[in-house]
């Protein structure tokens, strides 16, 4: 019988409660990389632009994904909050997210 491999999982954090559960590593490196990239060269973003362009971004990169799109940028977006690599601020009312550093 064959081992199953167990997939690597990433502990994410809330910047403001600092609650934490895990994600697999399969699931937040895609995520990742596709907050980066709607968030690169722009000013900053919404959440619903940033959200749109991450489940457009995941139906091409991930199209056999199943789960919610839209529960994940939410999730792992707090967790790069945390991490310093995006921030949050508001301009004229609305919330704008903002990439920090240079994404990959």
């Amino acid at each position: 019988m064959a081992k199953a491999t167990k997939t690597k999982k990433i502990t994410t954090t809330h910047p403001r409660t600092r609650s934490q559960f895990n994600i697999d590593g399969e699931i937040y490196e895609p995520f990742k990389a596709a907050i980066l990239q709607s968030l690169k060269g722009s000013k900053g973003k919404s959440f619903t632009e940033l959200t749109g362009d991450v489940v457009k971004i995941i139906k091409k990169t991930m199209p056999g994904f199943k789960k919610s799109i839209p529960w994940y940028p939410i999730s792992i977006r707090l967790d790069l909050e945390t991490r310093g690599i995006v921030e949050t601020f508001t301009e004229k009312g609305k919330k704008i997210k903002q990439t920090c550093t240079p994404g990959p």
